[in-house]
């Protein structure tokens, strides 16, 4: 039998030769490495060599390829390239967003230093082969997957393939990715689940950030090691219109399975939640679905300790407020299912109350609103035990889930504008066009809390209170909205830096105050599909990357303005239609923040901001990098897991300031493990 080695040199050598099948939220991770002094000692003495991976799925499909998995995200990344450095050369980092039935990906990688592995002769690249969109869950995607070195060799399957030394290629599946070991088994486990949002999946678009933990953790020395390891509940692809009680109810039981699983290898002694998008009331859900049926699980002595429980881009209070007319009226007719009702603040009758309420609660006055029900006890005192809180909220072009229910109603916007302000003044004042470090660091002085509270807090309300209210049924909000200071000024956090009337005169005049640029839904939906793609120099440079974290600060309850809604006349109801609505969310939005401190990050990225936030895709979607890398160094850092280690049964809470962000140059010079996977 001939070996690969043997074929005409003409038609070149095929290294790899892959077929594999792919359902939604499914994926393959390759490590492709090569000894270039053994190649030479068999008589192949390459520089670069030739990748072809091909959809084989029919090309009729292409019309409905956004009805199921019939596309598919594939990057190739050599491995020496990290977001965090500079990446040197004209060598282009290669990927496509969705290669379509019937197409195919041909990529000429090289070996140079960028994959050169250390001063050894190996080269190495890692390939992503992801399924995309999350529709129906049934049908599988056939892939081919080759290497070699010529086109040609590559253009076809050798049935007379076999390996060849000097050749490595690794692969996990979505299963082994998603079930990794911690680095030290005989140490205490802190677990992280995170959590998914609606047409969406674990396996797939939550990986990025699996992965920056992970870079993150796994270096660390034992000392402070928090020995992590990253789980997802992948039961709820494709239902995501089954509401929000079933979906957390489901991860619920996920969680109390997989620590019992987990306990008979290892000691799990902390968790934390991660929920994007609908996963934020999904992973509340959750949580309060184990505190119901599990009372002793969150014990602090005995039980599991809650550590950070995070959310990013997620509707605490619904999206009725903040969605049209024209929108409003399908998620009322079932167009997300129970999930569009859920979101809508519309009471749909239970089948089942399971993990809602313990058995001997007696209350006959609870709230037929499940977003309301969440933070309610007996819950509440299991998420005033997480010793860190953090939103994320994209300050604008997030049409699907709008600042003000993301941030959870209450914002210091003086402190929002003064950012601004002093980010402005400090660009002009730049000579390059490139990032400046400094802006950052304003951002988190310009907005971080102060010891004096002189009840700086207020609501956002979708809109302030005029005469064209009774349009409200009938035209898109963007035409109807009246002043838009009005609701800047009674959303307003209180001013714990300065207290002067003239301040509080220049943010709110008219003249001087510009309030963020509200998103179109429509326009972040379709986003998703043709949103601009970020180009070589900012996949490969940080220094020229301008999306930022634009407001960091911890926000206490006594800051708490008085409610606005509370106690007003029944008549308020009739002549203003969302009255009712506001009235709901605010109770929401004080349910979670009376008793409880909460840090509020505000990112300014480019749409698609909403899968950005999360990088969904690594690098069509990595205009979002500063808010994941923001969320690992902060929650997952050297120092955050130094407090950790100093004392293990009692996690600091986050200080009266929260952390600066680094400088550009101090990212490009921190050395960064390549990921578990890597390592392995």
């Amino acid at each position: 039998m001939k070996n690969s080695l043997e074929v005409n040199k003409s038609e070149g050598t095929l290294l790899v030769d892959e077929r594999k099948r792919l359902r939604i939220g499914e994926l393959y991770r390759y490590k492709f490495s090569v000894n270039r002094d053994v190649l030479k000692e068999h008589g192949l003495d390459v520089s670069y060599l030739f990748v072809r991976i091909k959809n084989e799925e029919s090309p009729l499909l292409r019309p409905v390829y956004l009805t199921g998995p019939y596309s598919f995200y594939i990057d190739i990344r050599p491995h020496n390239y990290n977001e965090n450095r500079k990446f040197r050369g004209k060598e282009t980092i290669s990927f496509i967003e969705n290669l379509k039935p019937d197409e195919r990906f041909k990529v000429k990688i090289l070996l140079n230093k960028n994959s050169r592995v250390g001063d050894s002769s190996n080269y190495s690249w890692t390939v992503d082969i992801i399924s995309q969109l999350a529709v129906t869950t049934i049908p599988k995607l056939e892939f081919t997957f080759r290497i070699g070195t010529t086109r040609r060799v590559v253009k076809r399957s050798n049935e007379l393939f076999e390996n060849i030394e000097g050749v490595s290629l690794e692969m996990w599946d979505t299963k082994t990715l998603w079930d990794l070991p911690p680095k030290f088994p005989e140490k205490p486990v802190h677990l992280v689940i995170v959590t998914h949002g609606i047409f969406s999946n674990i396996g797939c678009d939550m990986l990025y950030m699996k992965d920056k933990i992970e870079e993150m953790t796994f270096p660390m020395n034992e000392s402070i090691n928090p020995n992590i390891i990253v789980r997802g509940f992948m039961g709820n692809i494709g239902k995501s219109g089954h509401g929000v009680h079933c979906l957390g109810v489901r991860v619920g039981k996920y969680v109390l399975e997989i620590v019992d699983k987990l306990n008979k290898k290892y000691k799990v002694d902390k968790i934390s939640f991660i929920g994007h998008s609908l996963g934020g009331p999904t992973q509340s859900m959750a949580v309060r679905y184990i505190t119901v049926k599990k009372p002793d699980f969150f014990d602090p002595v005995n039980g599991v300790k809650p550590v950070n429980f995070i959310t990013l881009a997620s509707p605490f209070i619904g999206v009725i407020g903040d969605f049209p007319f024209y929108l409003s009226v399908p998620l009322d007719m079932g167009a997300l299912g129970l999930t569009g009702r859920d979101l809508n603040l519309k009471y749909t009758p239970l089948t089942s109350k399971d993990g809602l309420y313990t058995d001997d609660d007696s209350n006959p006055e609870h709230s037929k609103y499940i977003l309301e029900i969440l933070p309610q006890a007996p819950a509440k005192k299991i998420f005033e035990s997480f010793k860190r809180r953090t939103i994320y909220a994209n300050i604008m072009d997030d049409g699907i889930v709008p600042l003000r229910t993301a941030a959870l109603l209450y914002l210091d916007w003086r402190g929002i504008h003064k950012v601004q302000k002093i980010r402005k003044e400090n660009k002009n004042q730049s000579t390059s066009g490139g990032y400046n470090s400094s802006d950052s660091r304003e951002s988190s002085t310009a907005s971080s809390p102060s010891s004096k509270n002189d009840n700086n807090v207020g609501e956002i309300p979708p809109e302030s209170p005029n005469k064209k209210a009774a349009l409200q049924w009938s035209l898109p909000q963007a035409v109807i909205h009246g002043s838009k200071i009005n609701k800047y000024k009674r959303g307003q956090t209180n001013e714990a830096a300065s207290n002067s009337d003239n301040e509080r005169g220049v943010i709110f005049d008219g003249q001087k105050f510009q309030p963020p640029k509200e998103a179109n839904t429509v326009l972040s939906a379709l986003s998703v599909l043709t949103a601009a793609i970020p180009d070589q120099e900012y996949i490969k440079n940080p220094a020229v990357r301008k999306d930022e974290v634009i407001h960091d600060k911890l926000y206490h309850p006594e800051e708490l303005p008085p409610p606005h809604y509370e106690n007003r006349p029944i008549v308020k109801k009739l002549i203003y239609p969302n009255e009712s609505v506001n009235r709901i969310q605010e109770r929401i939005a004080r349910e979670w923040q009376e008793t409880m401190t909460w840090r509020k990050v505000l990112v300014q990225i480019q749409p698609d901001s909403h899968n950005n936030i999360i990088v969904r895709r690594r690098f069509v979607n990595l205009y979002g990098y500063v808010a994941v890398e923001h969320m690992v160094e902060h929650h997952f850092g050297t120092k955050v897991c130094s407090e950790l280690a100093d004392d293990p049964n009692e996690p600091k809470d986050e200080s009266n300031q929260p952390q600066h962000l680094e400088s550009s140059n101090e990212q490009n010079n921190r050395s960064k493990s390549k990921g578990v996977v890597d390592a392995l």
